[in-house]
């Protein structure tokens, strides 16, 4: 009886935080531009605008950033969203998210120990 209590224990919590990945990616879901790039409080001398991501559900998502492109998978948990490029031997990439406001998408970014922060808003 305890092993039946303990399997439904986990069966339900497996499914409530599955529940809560695909809210968080539903959050992310659709086309984003990036409006303010800065790093260390500085602004970043690339134009914000020329960054594209679209997040389709359930874990598809494409980027561009002036003429170059990315496409893969990607999953939320927790905050942070996770990155798998299709392209051979592309490495995982993790970043952390908020979403300050409906149409806004801010990614907190750590390259080479400089903090990053990409601001995007929703493309209509």
């Amino acid at each position: 009886m305890r092993t039946l209590h303990v399997f439904l224990l986990l069966l339900v919590l497996s499914v409530v935080s599955c529940t809560s990945d695909l809210e968080r990616a539903e959050q992310i879901a659709g086309e984003w531009q990036g409006v303010r790039w800065v790093t260390e409080g500085q602004p970043v001398t690339d134009d914000p605008s020329k960054v594209i991501f679209i997040f389709h559900l359930p874990d598809q998502y494409a980027a561009i950033f002036g003429s170059q492109d990315e496409k893969g998978t990607f999953r939320v948990n927790d905050g942070r969203l996770y990155t798998q490029s299709d392209a051979e031997g592309a490495a995982p990439m993790m970043v952390r998210f908020e979403r300050p406001q409906q149409d806004t998408l801010t990614l907190k970014m750590n390259r080479g120990g400089r903090v990053e922060t990409l601001v995007l808003g929703r493309r209509k």
